[in-house]
């Protein structure tokens, strides 16, 4: 299988929807702000994607869900210089809680019969191998 690569956008995106949390991962409070920091501006200048954050939130997310999600985000950066960085420091404050990353690949390794492969990480994606 190729490895899945996560984005920066794909990393805010986890953090937004609360995804971690669902994992019982526990953020940082750094991470907690920048992600409320992001779903802020989004808000202004991306309210359907904030409005889809938003429900998110309160359900089960799903892959699908997330994918589009990311997608949502990802787009809004390309179009905002202020939401790109704003995604940036978002992905940039769960890199540096090294651990976050270890136990989310725990995660993923105990739900998918320890098919992950290594983490490696460079400044702007992380790359989990299944």
């Amino acid at each position: 299988m190729e490895p899945v690569t996560l984005t920066a956008a794909a990393i805010a995106t986890l953090v937004i929807t609360k995804a971690f949390e669902k994992t019982g991962e526990k953020l940082g409070e750094k991470v907690l702000e920048e992600g409320g920091k992001l779903l802020v501006l989004l808000k202004r200048k991306a309210p359907s994607t904030a409005t889809v954050i938003e429900q998110a939130q309160t359900q089960p997310l799903d892959y699908g869900q997330a994918v589009v999600i990311g997608q949502q985000v990802e787009e809004a950066a390309k179009k905002d210089d202020e939401i790109a960085q704003a995604v940036e420091t978002v992905a940039n404050a769960v890199k540096s809680q090294l651990s976050i990353i270890q136990n989310f690949t725990n995660t993923v390794d105990k739900n998918y019969g320890g098919n992950v492969g290594n983490v490696t990480n460079d400044k702007r994606t992380q790359t989990f191998n299944f």
